[in-house]
């Protein structure tokens, strides 16, 4: 019986597809480094389409969009991930045709590097500090459920992609006869680094700060309160992206005195908020764009995108001070605060690096009181606002600053600190590299290992018969491939 009108499919139902299917994947599913990401890509056609190739790769792509930076918005992609699954033959149709009404699975299972390849940065780069961190593996921006702090002009997927095709003809690349795509979030493992090394040029950043404390307006001065905090240890997120590990916030509070019986000033309050800087450009940065100036110069400059989240607001009830009598001490040319003595209310990271003002000495600040404050926090993971961990890829960056605010004295006097802070991921696939080259340091210790064992394993001697010794030419190609053979 003849097909009517009604019965013809749709064109768009006659064109081959190919349906990307993962093993116990749902959409919010977050894959971390080491993980597994397993299952079949379906192919299904309404006739037949003969094709010349099947690819099924693992992709990372890094997309930033500049606008109104110049006349028209300047487009910038950067994959830094490709890998390709190996493929057997028997899961394709020997003739090189896929039938109609048919279905073929092709299996996949790829794995989450710990790291990229030397070629996912081949740009020049201003420190080898900068090129280490551009060859980690960047997490997924801008496709979450929640707000990941980042602004529409940078993006980084993750997909799997299985696509078939024909020849190529002279003069032209091959055709794509049909693709399917699945995007994947990656969420990869980032362990704590070292704290940065924070100077005067690092405008970001503020470690210490300096106030002149008097009774009131016209008074003479009573002394000078000097904060200093230290960089916390990093949050470190659950791998799943689910929780984070609590951090403290270290805060060293020196008052010096202009006589003994001038006491501290009570520290009222002490409240923190944590920015998030997103970094993109269009072109690959050289350098970290977190530290020096704001404003300096850069062959390929970058936009900046900021958010704020408020952490904690605590009261201080009581602080246990120690005191300390440092008139006796020789003028050396230097504070006792180890900042400059000559600036009343000042950022102390001003004067960092440079030697406290001449005649100044630690006899106009006779007493110095001590104390520390220690508060524990850690940030939110509600389903409404996300936190990526801290990294620096070619085109785009992530840090976080975490801002403490000190309110002391009757009149509520602020002082604020701007420290930064690191957010990295557990790990929880221990990385293998029994496939790649070993370590230095492994190969040294198997090396000295080996040594060791030759000189103490017994040797023998013996003297060689005649039927030996008759064989004085040397051993032919074929006879010294069979033994590295049979030693392999």
């Amino acid at each position: 019986m003849p097909r009517t009108g009604a019965q013809t499919k749709p064109a768009a139902q006659q064109k081959p597809t190919i349906d990307i299917q993962i093993e116990r994947h749902f959409n919010s599913k977050v894959y971390t480094s080491g993980s597994s990401i397993a299952g079949q890509a379906i192919v299904r056609t309404q006739r037949d389409t003969p094709f010349d190739g099947f690819d099924i790769i693992f992709t990372g792509i890094a997309a930033t969009r500049l606008d109104f930076v110049q006349q028209y918005p300047s487009h910038s992609f950067r994959p830094f991930m490709k890998l390709r699954m190996p493929l057997r033959p028997s899961a394709f149709p020997e003739s090189g045709v896929f039938e109609g009404g048919k279905t073929y699975t092709i299996p996949f299972n790829f794995v989450v590097p710990h790291q990229l390849t030397l070629a996912a940065c081949d740009h020049r780069c201003s420190t080898p500090v900068v090129r280490e961190q551009h060859l980690r593996l960047p997490p997924t921006v801008g496709f979450w459920e929640a707000d990941d702090q980042a602004p529409e002009m940078a993006q980084i997927e993750y997909s799997i992609k299985a696509r078939a095709y024909r020849g190529a003809s002279p003069g032209s690349p091959p055709a794509k006869l049909m693709e399917g795509y699945r995007m994947v979030k990656v969420l990869p493992a980032l362990p704590e680094d070292a704290p940065l090394d924070i100077t005067f040029r690092d405008k970001r950043y503020n470690l210490s700060k300096s106030k002149t404390i008097r009774k009131n307006l016209f008074s003479a001065k009573a002394g000078k309160l000097t904060a200093t905090a230290t960089q916390p240890t990093a949050v470190m997120l659950a791998a799943d992206g689910c929780g984070a590990s609590t951090s403290t916030a270290r805060i060293t509070l020196r008052f010096a005195s202009t006589s003994a019986e001038t006491v501290p000033p009570k520290i009222n309050s002490v409240s923190g908020k944590i920015t998030a800087s997103t970094f993109f450009g269009a072109a690959p940065t050289d350098l970290l764009p977190n530290l020096g100036s704001r404003s300096a110069y850069t062959a390929n400059p970058s936009l900046s995108y900021t958010t704020t989240t408020a952490l904690f607001s605590k009261s201080i009830d009581k602080l246990a001070w120690q005191q300390r009598n440092v008139s006796s001490r020789r003028d050396s040319g230097y504070s006792s605060l180890g900042v400059e003595e000559d600036a009343s209310e000042t950022d102390c990271s001003e004067g960092r690096g440079r030697t406290g003002g001449k005649g100044k000495s630690s006899k106009a600040y006779p007493m110095e009181h001590t104390t520390v404050l220690k508060i524990p926090f850690s940030i939110p993971t509600s389903s409404r606002k996300l936190f990526l961990p801290t990294f620096h890829s070619c085109l785009i960056s992530r840090t976080y600053t975490l801002h403490l605010s000190l309110s002391f004295g009757p009149t509520n006097t602020a002082m604020s600190l701007a420290i930064p802070l690191q957010i990295g991921v557990e790990t929880t696939h221990q990385p293998h590299f029994d496939d790649g080259l070993p370590s230095f340091e492994s190969a040294m210790a198997a090396d000295e290992e080996a040594e060791i064992n030759a000189h103490l394993q017994p040797r023998i001697l013996r003297v060689l018969e005649m039927e030996d010794q008759s064989n004085s030419l040397p051993p032919g190609y074929d006879e010294l491939a069979r033994q590295m053979i049979s030693v392999a």
